[in-house]
């Protein structure tokens, strides 16, 4: 019983980490479709499951900020597509958020990654700013 929710745990965090560094990447060209796709839905997975009443408990005052930073650091990446991109973009990015969603047992065994990728993002923001 243990092992299938640290199998869980490490297939989920895995991703997290290996799509972290990408969104400094982006800068230096045009935003990469998949990418931006995939890291939106990673988003919007957190910022709905920090949202349930089992995982609120579990947060620190800064897990939602982070979120939102990451967000809107997002949101500047795919304002660089046409806005029809963008409609595709994010219903794309909501069926990967379904699909983390359906893929995921327990909401509130994703908080430490989905505090650990926003942190991370947000940080790669605030760095990118100076």
């Amino acid at each position: 019983m243990y092992l299938p929710r640290l199998r869980h745990q490490i297939l989920f965090i895995l991703p997290l980490t290996l799509f972290s560094a990408s969104i400094i990447a982006q800068d230096d060209g045009a935003p990469d479709w998949t990418v931006t796709k995939d890291q939106w839905g990673q988003v919007m997975f957190c910022q709905r499951i920090y949202k349930l009443p089992e995982v609120k408990t579990r947060l620190y005052g800064f897990d939602i900020e982070q979120c939102d930073k990451t967000e809107q650091l997002l949101m500047d990446v795919v304002a660089r597509f046409s806005k029809q991109d963008q409609l595709q973009m994010k219903a794309q990015a909501e069926q990967h958020a379904f699909k983390l969603s359906y893929n995921t047992t327990e909401p509130y065994q994703s908080v430490v990654g989905c505090r650990e990728y926003c942190r991370q993002m947000a940080e790669s923001k605030d760095a990118g700013n100076e």
